[in-house]
């Protein structure tokens, strides 16, 4: 009996198993456990805010005149009662600061993963549809251009600049934009712990990281119904594996 004889082509065709890193998913839970943890400093920041007020409150009582204008001779009248509320004050104002920080670097991981997520789930679509020099000019976009052109490319629906989701998108890049490329911030100080405007404009609250998840989520889904496919798991689910196994034909 005479053996078939394989061809060597086609051997190199079957498809075997490879271990893939999700790093989307990794960027996207990453995101979503960094503002878990800023959303859990809400009760310390509160806590420091309410001794500062108190703080506050006693100072004003020495410093104001009876209508609630701050007058120097009252405050020089009660100096020896508001030197050591001022002192206070200091620690108050430092420990708020202190408050703030854990909740602060939080928000500003959730901002620049929310970012790393969306980039690195449009490269890995864009990755198994173009070749060549087409993934070469793709892979030098910026990050908003790869997610307009790669579904024109495909001839999807795509979105629309001027409509949610990526509306939703576009303002997630401007405070990762700004932590990222980062400028001197500065105002004039205010006593009383208040913080500085510049911290919103940063996008470092708990309202713009939870648009910033839920921006990147939105894009992946509709993405994923533009092509047919399952939304994947990880935007929803916890406890997950980066490690992947796929076929690589």
């Amino acid at each position: 009996m005479r053996l078939a004889r394989i061809d060597p082509a086609k051997l190199r065709r079957i498809p075997t198993l490879v271990s893939i890193l999700a790093a989307d998913a990794m960027y996207f839970q990453a995101a979503r456990n960094a503002l878990s943890r800023a959303a859990a400093q809400v009760r310390r920041i509160d806590r420091a805010k309410a001794r500062v007020d108190s703080l506050q409150g006693k100072i004003d009582v020495f410093s104001q005149s009876p209508d609630g204008e701050r007058d120097d001779r009252v405050a020089f009248r009660n100096y020896s009662k508001l030197e050591p509320l001022c002192i206070q004050m200091e620690g108050a104002e430092y420990q708020l600061g202190q408050a703030y920080g854990p909740m602060l670097y939080d928000l500003a991981t959730t901002h620049i993963l929310c970012v790393a997520c969306a980039e690195a789930h449009i490269n890995v679509q864009a990755q198994g549809r173009l070749h060549g020099r087409d993934w070469d000019a793709f892979e030098r976009l910026p990050i908003d251009a790869k997610w307009i052109f790669l579904p024109k490319l495909l001839t999807l629906p795509g979105f629309d600049p001027g409509k949610e989701p990526f509306q939703g998108f576009d303002m997630l890049l401007r405070p990762r934009n700004r932590l990222a490329h980062f400028r001197l911030q500065k105002e004039p100080w205010q006593s009383g712990g208040v913080v500085p405007e510049f911290v919103e404009r940063l996008g470092l609250t708990l309202e713009s990281a939870g648009s910033s998840l839920r921006s990147v989520d939105w894009m992946i889904t509709e993405l994923a119904r533009q092509l047919g496919q399952q939304r994947p798991y990880w935007l929803s689910a916890e406890d997950v594996s980066f490690f992947e196994v796929a076929f690589d034909e």
